[in-house]
């Protein structure tokens, strides 16, 4: 006789105004490559190919909550509908954190990248205690950079020509946050 375990319901960490931010739940697992997999994710990342399958479990499985990654599933408050993941990927010896942000294809266009960014951005500041937290997107992807500066990120910096949007050659923004920068937007 087979059993199957029920799916875990997600189990909020700390809400906003419509989104929370959870555990990762291994059940997730591929939804969260799916949403990462998508062609728009991968353009957004200023890469050339998805991650296989082995990899995001292998990945996900050595590491997606320890000392140094924390990865989150962002869910709507109420409701716990599961609308993508962000991450903080850590570096202990500077104390600080990069960022990234997956949205689910069929969740994208209802302004929920900025309200999951600033969730993670109070996540790590106020329970993690970094002293930053930042991250790179290729300029012409407007709609995460706005999501971003409305969140409190602010632009740190250009490398010009290092990342791929569509098939061309295009700068890679830089953006950072260090606690006071949020202090300054409430």
């Amino acid at each position: 006789m087979m059993t199957t375990t029920p799916p875990t319901a997600p189990v909020p960490l700390r809400a906003g105004a419509r989104l929370a931010l959870a555990l990762a739940r291994e059940e997730m697992m591929q939804e969260y490559h799916r949403w990462e997999t998508d062609p728009a994710t991968v353009v957004g990342f200023g890469a050339r190919w998805p991650v296989s399958w082995e990899v995001f479990s292998a990945r996900f499985r050595s590491s997606h909550t320890s000392d140094h990654y924390q990865l989150f599933e962002v869910i709507t408050a109420p409701g716990g509908t599961p609308v993508g993941t962000t991450a903080l990927s850590v570096d202990q010896s500077v104390n600080s954190a990069e960022f990234t942000l997956v949205i689910a294809p069929e969740q994208r266009g209802r302004g929920y990248a900025a309200e999951a960014t600033a969730l993670t951005l109070e996540w790590a500041f106020t329970i993690a205690s970094l002293d930053s937290v930042w991250l790179e997107v290729p300029a012409p992807h407007t709609p995460a950079v706005n999501a971003y500066l409305k969140a409190g990120l602010r632009p740190a910096g250009r490398l010009r020509s290092a990342a791929l949007w569509h098939g061309e050659r295009v700068d890679k923004l830089l953006f950072d946050c260090v606690p006071d920068d949020l202090a300054e937007k409430r």
